[in-house]
């Protein structure tokens, strides 16, 4: 009730369709309580298995946590500016690897920011890459079925074709430039199709209810 309610504050930028995981690029980002009631915090909806927890509202403090996945000696770095809005473009480090990020850090603000898949040589990336994988996630086109968005995602994994909760890999083999809404259809009908989070509307019979002290 609290992310219904206070949604165009937590996401002000991003739609339902839009809130993928930027760590395992499955789950969606959502708004919850901490297990004692003592915080909020907005996080992965498939935890355990994905533990991405973004640690303020504003997701400012994700590049200052460490982490044994990268080195924490590695500095921001200046790419470039995009060229339509001027706005400065950095490659930074955060606790789940190397990523791209629009603007300087500024209180309160929530930064526009990519992941960057594997790379033999961080050193090689460029504004054009950066630029590249800021566009991401891209809607290709609606659903014929139910005009629902058909979203191309990027992770550290690599490229996703996404429809409402469904995901699929794109191969490796496969260039994302060159993936169509025809070709994305295809994805999400072939074997390694992948269903997360749950269907809305539905809640876990299971679950323990929260005592309040």
């Amino acid at each position: 009730m609290l992310e219904e309610k206070f949604l165009p504050i937590l996401f002000p930028d991003l739609d339902t369709d839009s809130r993928v995981c930027p760590s395992c690029s499955e789950g969606t980002l959502r708004f919850k309580v901490s297990r004692y009631g003592e915080g909020y915090f907005i996080g992965c909806d498939r935890h355990p298995k994905c533990k991405y927890i973004a640690r303020t509202l504003s997701d400012e403090d994700d590049e200052n946590e460490t982490s044994e996945e990268t080195p924490k000696s590695f500095e921001p770095r200046l790419l470039g500016v995009k060229p339509d809005t001027n706005e400065k473009v950095f490659l930074k480090q955060g606790p789940y690897g190397y990523y791209i990020q629009v603007g300087e850090d500024r209180k309160g603000a929530s930064q526009k920011r990519a992941p960057i898949s594997e790379v033999k040589d961080i050193n090689s990336i460029t504004i054009e890459d950066a630029i590249e994988l800021l566009q991401y996630p891209k809607v290709l086109g609606k659903h014929p079925d139910d005009e629902h968005p058909v979203l191309m995602t990027h992770s550290k994994a690599g490229f996703s074709i996404r429809h409402r909760r469904s995901l699929a890999p794109v191969p490796k083999t496969h260039d994302p430039k060159k993936v169509t809404l025809e070709r994305a259809l295809k994805y999400l009908t072939g074997k390694n199709v992948k269903k997360f989070g749950r269907p809305k509307g539905k809640t876990n019979k299971n679950a323990e209810p929260i005592e309040w002290h």
